[in-house]
């Protein structure tokens, strides 16, 4: 993979980490151990077999937590701090490739807020499903975007520079329906006089 698409595929990872928090650095640490991806010295753990495997089970509970109503909620709430720290630890090793000096705080600046303004689009929109359906959707919505996150990934390594632009289309269609959900609730709610 050239510099550029490695890139296209770290900054996908980072915004996938706004869906899946450990999907992208499961993603990463899997690519670490079976290719030949060049690594920072501070982060060549991740290419361990024990590392793919604790990041495997974490995103398989992850996604299997998500299906849990309340406990996605749960969820939602506490990897408002975890996402942009995994976010960044996901696209770190393939920024590498573009900038090695500077690999750690591009994927910091660049990896940690978007994958919070994903995970805060993701997050409205799940509120907006709750309030909709008593949480009966929630589910359906967790497996879209399960779908979601491993299509940018697989579409990610294949192909980098098209799934930076389906990325950007996804965010795009998730913000969205964030904000026609903050609008149907403003105009919901009671005005006070």
């Amino acid at each position: 993979m050239d510099a550029l698409s490695a890139a296209a595929f770290g900054v996908v990872l980072a915004a996938t980490a706004g869906l899946r928090a450990f999907l992208p650095v499961f993603s990463a640490s899997l690519a670490a151990w079976l290719t030949d991806l060049p690594l920072p010295d501070n982060l060549m753990w991740l290419e361990k077999p024990q590392t793919v495997l604790i990041f495997g089970v974490a995103t398989l509970l992850e996604i299997l937590g998500d299906k849990v109503p309340l406990v996605d909620h749960a969820l939602d709430s506490i990897q408002v701090l975890t996402k942009p720290v995994l976010a960044a630890l996901a696209a770190t090793p393939f920024l590498y490739q573009l900038a090695p000096e500077y690999s750690v705080a591009i994927g910091i600046l660049l990896g940690a807020p978007l994958a919070l303004g994903v995970h805060s689009a993701k997050a409205t929109a799940r509120l907006g499903s709750t309030a909709t359906t008593g949480g009966v959707g929630n589910p359906l919505l967790s497996v879209a975007e399960d779908v979601a996150a491993v299509v940018s990934i697989v579409v990610g390594f294949l192909a980098p520079l098209l799934a930076l632009v389906l990325m950007a289309l996804t965010v795009f269609f998730i913000a969205r329906l964030a904000l026609r959900v903050r609008r149907r609730r403003r105009t919901s709610a009671p005005q006070r006089s």
